[in-house]
């Protein structure tokens, strides 16, 4: 899997290296993303969500001959998200941008581990790929929301995980997979985006004179893909050129500050 940093590094140009400063300081504002080589551990994976040296879910193998399964523990108070079934409790698995947060119907702490998936058939999670398991953190009096991404082999019998994430302000939403700070930063958008979605090229409109502007284009899991320097005046016209369609966000800077941002699709 390519990580933020590689995508990064690909763009070998000054706007890179600014592009690298900016995101990486956004990133680690209010969401803490971790990017790890994609692990599929032979029994357990040890997950420390804020990285602080303690071990806050355990996912690993379990159950009996003929019935093995993916499972995850909660260490501490931390918790997951899911719905009982009897006696059986099974971790949900969202897809990309599902809300994670208090109001998720019901979530299981370390009393109630929770099944991936058991064989082919039981469970969310047998043959999934590129979902996300909700989770809760507990440190002190303060709770946090977060993501890990996983994909489980379509029998149970091997998960791989491939990177984690939680919004580092206490009660507060994060979307499954987000890794930036979100639109909501931005309390009076200044740019306006028209067409969107847009197939070949849009333009972009602002408020007030860009001088020397530059516009970065970053996709949902928050690699910057693009970038356009040296932007001027109020009215801008952008083109396509090689970036694949899909959901992206344009992020307005000046004096190496984002001043304002907006969401687009590119179609086909």
């Amino acid at each position: 899997m390519k990580t933020k940093n590689k995508s990064l590094k690909a763009l070998t140009t000054l706007c890179s290296l600014f592009i690298l400063v900016l995101v990486s300081t956004a990133l680690h504002a209010q969401i803490i993303y971790t990017d790890i080589p994609d692990a599929t551990p032979n029994a357990t994976f040890s997950l420390d969500l804020n990285n602080d040296g303690n071990v806050d879910f355990m996912l690993y193998f379990g159950g009996s001959a003929g019935a093995v399964g993916v499972l995850c523990s909660p260490q501490q108070n931390n918790a997951y998200a899911g719905n009982a079934v009897g006696s059986d409790y099974f971790a949900w698995a969202l897809e990309l941008s599902a809300s994670i947060c208090d109001s998720l119907d019901t979530w299981y702490g370390t009393n109630y581990p929770g099944t991936l998936g058991l064989g082919s058939s039981t469970g969310y999670w047998p043959g999934a790929t590129n979902r996300y398991l909700a989770l809760k953190l507990i440190v002190g009096a303060n709770t946090y929301y977060g993501w890990v991404r996983l994909d489980v082999f379509p029998t149970s019998t091997s998960f791989t995980v491939k990177d984690y994430a939680y919004q580092s302000t206490s009660n507060a939403c994060i979307q499954a997979g987000q890794t930036t700070l979100g639109l909501e930063e931005f309390n009076d958008p200044a740019l306006t985006v028209f067409p969107n979605p847009f197939s070949s090229s849009t333009r972009i409109q602002t408020k007030g004179n860009l001088n020397d502007a530059t516009l970065i284009v970053s996709n949902a899991y928050g690699q910057a893909v693009k970038c356009f320097e040296h932007l001027s005046g109020q009215s801008v016209s952008i083109s396509r050129n090689d970036i694949p369609s899909g959901l992206y966000f344009f992020r307005l800077t000046e004096e190496d500050k984002i001043t304002s941002a907006e969401k687009v699709i590119i179609t086909e």
